[in-house]
């Protein structure tokens, strides 16, 4: 049940200028992007994605959600259970809430 980092999501009240950071002192490359302003999502090659967010939202929490790749989503999901983990209200089953409150999703 090994996981591996699939991704990190982060809230940016300056979509442009943070997609500009990553590429200009990371090299990263864009891999797809989704939406339109004020709701746009972008996702680089190297596993950051960068979610536009009001700045009231990136200024109270940048950190978005962490998305990790496992063998085994259903078994990994049980035991996220057993663990105290909670469902996410309007989000799909393979999202979860770990006990402190971090927002995980699963990736297969």
């Amino acid at each position: 049940m090994a996981g591996t980092l699939h991704h990190m999501a982060v809230n940016s009240g300056n979509f442009e200028e943070t997609v500009k950071f990553f590429q200009e002192l990371f090299d990263m490359e864009v891999l797809k992007t989704n939406g339109e302003a004020p709701h746009r999502k972008l996702w680089f090659k190297q596993g950051i994605q960068v979610n536009e967010a009001s700045e009231a939202d990136a200024a109270g929490n940048v950190y978005d959600h962490i998305g990790i790749w496992v063998d085994n989503r259903e078994r990994t999901l049980a035991k996220a259970h057993a663990m105290g983990c909670k469902v996410m209200d309007g989000k799909p089953a393979h999202w979860f809430l770990t006990p402190e409150g971090i927002v995980i999703e699963l990736m297969v």
